[in-house]
């Protein structure tokens, strides 16, 4: 009878796994040895099968699915149950026999085998760490030249988003969809000449904007004027946050902060949280004379938020700490 050797990592070609009987419904239980035989014959020669190691009998064999048959396996110390094996029917009589495909050899200490796309994210990614990337985007371009235009502004910020490259494999998806142009994907970062230092960059906060639900954006919103802004989830820390965290159902807010230097007014931030339709506003100003003017003109930003369909459910001006 032949046998596997015991350590089937080291084998070098294909080896034959031992005597093989058919293992058959309790009803069938009385068939004859020739039966048997004939239903394990029921094999191709020459084809290759995907086989799974379902149950342990003894020491040394096993009840191994093929195909839709359950066979008794003699497979040694090297089977397990669960393991998922490669089979090739070579030999009907005088006993059916199968070759056990070696097993591909893993690398070096244990580390999965990666595809080519993941390797080259992890290229990048090693570049980005090694060059210090802050997950903060840093804008390239004006967003606006109409500062006294609220509605360009708004646009402007808004494209600013939506060519940052950062939403690019989404907006490809769109693109598919027909929601998106060929022309509006093309003046996105990811199709302009880029250095292999831009393109790590990149990469690396879209992973990590994708990891923690957040993006950091830095920019000259116009000319002169520099502006920090984060959008993100609201964690909901507390009592029952981590479950919280795994269920889709739970709305969470989505929080917008804008902080502002501006050459006369000072620094001035705003916090925006929108949660199904209400959205809560806390504005803060370095200097005093900024927040009388920010409370004189309270009425007129409650009005604006109305008018965009949102209710407002607070509006706090307060100092800047």
């Amino acid at each position: 009878m032949l046998k596997l050797p015991d350590n089937l990592s080291i084998s070098p070609g294909p080896v034959p796994v031992g005597r093989v009987l058919p293992v058959l419904a309790v009803d069938n239980i009385g068939a004859t040895l020739q039966e048997l035989n004939a239903r394990a014959t029921q094999f191709v020669l020459g084809r290759e099968y995907s086989a799974q190691v379902v149950s342990k009998v003894d020491d040394k064999a096993f009840l191994v699915k093929v195909d839709n048959a359950v066979l008794k396996m003699e497979l040694g110390n090297a089977g397990h149950v669960g393991q998922s094996i490669s089979l090739r029917y070579v030999q009907d009589s005088p006993v059916p026999t199968f070759f056990l495909a070696p097993q591909t050899a893993k690398p070096p200490g244990g580390s999965a085998d990666l595809s080519p796309a993941a390797r080259l994210i992890g290229q990048y990614l090693q570049e980005a760490e090694k060059n210090g990337v802050s997950s903060k985007f840093e804008a390239a371009n004006i967003v606006t030249h109409s500062p006294k235009d609220p509605q360009m502004v708004a646009q402007g910020l808004k494209q600013a988003f939506v060519n940052s490259g950062l939403f690019y494999e989404s907006h490809l998806s769109e693109m598919l969809q027909g929601g998106r142009t060929l022309a509006a994907i093309m003046q996105e970062p990811q199709n302009q000449n880029q250095t292999q230092t831009q393109i790590a960059t990149l990469t690396s906060q879209q992973l990590t904007m994708l990891e923690q639900n957040r993006l950091n954006w830095h920019g000259e919103v116009w000319p002169g004027q520099k502006m920090e802004w984060d959008v993100y989830l609201d964690q909901k820390d507390g009592e029952g946050a981590e479950q919280n965290a795994e269920r889709d159902d739970i709305i969470r807010p989505v929080i917008s902060e804008i902080k502002l230097n501006f050459p006369h007014l000072g620094v001035v931030a705003a916090k925006l949280t929108i949660i199904d339709g209400y959205v809560s506003i806390s504005l803060r100003a370095e200097q005093d004379e900024t927040l009388d003017v920010l409370k004189s003109k309270s009425r007129g930003l409650t009005q604006a938020i109305s008018d965009t369909g949102l209710q407002l459910e607070g509006l706090v001006i307060s100092g800047y700490e």
